[in-house]
């Protein structure tokens, strides 16, 4: 098992954004998981180092929308992290852990939130 870091685009909008900058929507992980369990998100960026950040700025040039971005920070074995809908159960599973929340990075048009385990 190696770690690697995830970042998720999920549909959506404002009814997603965190109250106050900083507090989830009531069931916002619980929809969360939802959505990455169907297949619904869009993998941004998927990597072993921090250059998810810079993959994120590059994509954040062409939102249009408020949009928001869950980082994900877990550990996979090389042939799971080859196939996408593998990374999608192995990610809703992990949103339905005890956890507390934390924002990371937020501006009129995006958001991007993790859960600290």
């Amino acid at each position: 098992m190696e770690h690697y870091f995830v970042v998720l685009e999920l549909p959506g909008g404002e009814e997603l954004k965190f109250k106050e900058g900083r507090n989830s929507p009531d069931d916002f992980w619980e929809t969360a998981a939802g959505i990455i369990d169907r297949g619904e998100a869009q993998i941004i960026s998927k990597r072993q180092d921090t250059g998810v950040s810079e993959e994120l700025r590059k994509h954040l040039k062409n939102i249009k929308k408020f949009t928001t971005f869950v980082l994900v920070h877990t550990h996979f074995c090389s042939s799971e992290f080859l196939n996408e809908k593998d990374i999608f159960k192995k990610l809703s599973r992990w949103l339905h852990l005890p956890k507390r929340e934390l924002v990371i990075d937020t501006a009129d048009n995006f958001q991007l939130v993790t859960i600290d385990m």
